[in-house]
């Protein structure tokens, strides 16, 4: 029994020393440290962030309604070639398109016109030709009936013989045969008459048709405005089909352009038309510009379960500085409050030990709550280096980095005021020797290298004294 209390107090004594040992050194516990940002007194901004495109506000498609080989472009205002950014003007020739097989057209459409002239003519001269036959039968008739009266009104005998009186009943009715005849051919005159004039008419449109197409050979731009897509190179065929096959795309106005901006379905019903609008491109980040909605378009996209509307921005561009295809950084300003009291959203998430509440202020923050007024939050305004203090505020709109606030009675918070967002821990500094904070922040006993000396040591060698740290 004497053994175990002498070698129990040993170890104890041992114990106590080793622990004076490992927990001793210049710094003995590792420091804590609020972290703090200032409260602000300035503007506040909401705002919803997009990216999109800047494109032309108004893009006219040229096309080709005929096929052939593009023989030349035009001259643009500056008297060279039209290119990519060539500005041009209204009817100005962009290209021509070789017209050998519309001329031949044209010939042949004009071969036809005068094919359906000549039979015109011809038709016209039977027209009049029977006319004068109706006439002249007319004449017979009208003699024959005369004679025929009379030969009726003497009558068969002494006077008339019968064979007299039949010569006065053919004679009137080949007369009548006669007229009929020649009223048929003025029928078959004017209906030849007819179609010539519908051949003419045939004609006409196809040689109408032939030169327009030969207007089509010279593409011209409908608008002024800018090159921006040239799609054809001289000596390239090309084919018109069911839809007019696009050579160039004019923008009509680069000074007026939009950007298309896509918003998440879940930030939407914060856009609205003639909203303000804010943003950046990347060619030029140190500048921001403005813009306005425009409109937003009904129809949605689905990309990874993501739907987003496309949002039109109106912007003004009289430098010219923005070029149509730019990547937009957006923001839709759906708030903006003047001199107003700013909390860093940070704040509201910090929670102290109850040891870390100044004294002067346990309990504040648990303070009535009005019936209907709106529930409070709390945010910890730093008291010393070891100590917070509640206020207590309602929190409006945040814009993602800071919130809105506005203090409830009796309570106090200003611009600069430091509120603590969380707690660091601070390591203590080496100690004498080198040796760094061990566990808890304190320094620990340098240990002994193993196989140097000691039990472990084989008979003459020699314990160097060597430690690890």
């Amino acid at each position: 029994m004497k053994a175990i209390f002498k070698w129990g107090g040993a170890a104890l004594l041992c114990a106590g020393g080793a622990g004076y040992w490992y927990f001793s050194g210049d710094e003995v516990a590792a420091q804590t440290r609020f972290n703090t940002a200032a409260a602000e007194q300035g503007d506040f901004v909401s705002k919803v962030q997009a990216t999109g495109t800047l494109e032309p506000q108004e893009l006219v498609d040229v096309g080709a309604q005929v096929t052939g080989e593009i023989k030349e472009f035009g001259l643009d205002v500056d008297g060279r070639p039209v290119d990519y950014g060539s500005e041009v003007k209204a009817g100005q020739l962009l290209a021509r398109i070789d017209d050998t097989i519309v001329e031949l057209d044209i010939k042949r459409a004009e071969a036809q016109v005068s094919q359906a002239q000549a039979q015109i003519l011809s038709s016209e001269a039977s027209v009049a030709q029977a006319k004068a036959s109706i006439s002249q039968a007319t004449a017979n008739k009208n003699k024959a009936d005369r004679d025929l009266a009379r030969a009726k009104n003497l009558g068969v005998g002494d006077a008339l013989s019968q064979m007299t009186y039949d010569q006065y009943v053919n004679a009137a009715e080949i007369a009548s045969a006669n007229l009929e005849s020649a009223t048929a051919q003025l029928q078959t005159a004017e209906a030849q008459q007819a179609s010539a004039l519908a051949q003419l008419q045939s004609a006409e449109a196809q040689l109408e048709s032939e030169l327009r197409n030969r207007d089509y050979t010279r593409i011209s731009t409908p608008v002024d405005g800018t090159i921006v897509v040239r799609q054809v190179n001289v000596g390239q065929t090309v084919v018109s089909s069911m839809n007019a096959t696009t050579l160039f795309l004019v923008a009509r106005d680069l000074t007026k352009m939009q950007i298309w901006a896509s918003v998440n379905e879940a930030d939407i019903a914060k856009v609205k038309p003639g909203q303000a609008v804010q943003y950046t491109v990347d060619a030029l980040p140190n500048e921001s510009f403005t813009g306005t909605v425009n409109k937003i378009r009904p129809n949605a996209t689905m990309s990874s379960n993501v739907v987003t509307y496309i949002v039109e921005v109106d912007i003004e561009n009289p430098e010219r500085k923005l070029l149509p295809y730019m990547s937009a950084n957006v923001n839709f300003i759906v708030k903006e409050v003047k001199d107003t009291l700013l909390v860093p959203d940070a704040a509201f998430d910090f929670r102290p030990a109850p040891a870390q509440i100044d004294e002067s202020a346990r309990g504040m923050h648990r303070g009535p709550r009005e019936e209907g007024a709106p529930r409070p939050s709390i945010v910890w305004r730093k008291v010393s280096d070891t100590t917070v203090a509640p206020v207590r505020v309602i929190k409006g709109d945040s814009d993602g980095t800071r919130s809105m606030v506005t203090l409830l009675d009796g309570e106090t918070l200003k611009a600069g005021d430091e509120l603590v967002t969380g707690i660091s821990a601070v390591m203590p500094k080496a100690g004498p020797g080198g040796a760094q904070g061990g566990l808890f922040g304190m320094n620990g006993p340098k240990r002994r290298q193993r196989g140097t000396g000691g039990a472990e040591a084989k008979p003459g060698q020699v314990d160097k004294g060597g430690f690890r740290p």
